[in-house]
């Protein structure tokens, strides 16, 4: 019995150790993920050209399943492992990640929700987060 709870332990100890000390990428606060590269560009277009508001554009790409605007509290409840890179496409990258949503009812009660997006965004929108 000693040598199987040892031997879970080093198990455990190993797996653990494997995120350790290794950088993960996770998307900066503030850019655009959409669901094709054109999209993407049309939605740094339109942005830049600064005619409207941010957040009535950010309304309608989403309303149009097109792109959507991550903020710096979205990147906050990404999961490890963070963004994964699926596919390139020049300077965009292809990018899988999953977000979790908690809602509280009441004191003891919660829902946890975990959605998975896949989306289009520049490859410089990626930076290195270090996992201890």
């Amino acid at each position: 019995m000693k040598t199987l709870s040892f031997a879970l332990m080093v198990f455990g100890l190993v797996t653990a150790g494997a995120y350790a000390g290794e950088y993960l990428q996770t998307l900066k606060a503030d850019c655009w993920v959409c669901s094709t590269p054109e999209a993407y560009d049309v939605a740094l277009a339109e942005q830049r050209r600064g005619d409207g508001d941010l957040e009535e554009l950010k309304r309608r790409l989403l309303a149009e399943k097109l792109c959507m605007f991550v903020d710096a509290g979205f990147v906050e409840k990404m999961m490890v492992p963070f963004a994964k890179v699926v596919e390139r496409q020049g300077t965009k990258v292809k990018v899988t990640f999953t977000v979790e949503f908690r809602k509280r009812f009441e004191i003891l009660h919660r829902q946890i929700t975990r959605v998975t997006y896949a989306g289009w965004t520049e490859a410089a929108n990626l930076v290195d987060k270090e996992i201890l």
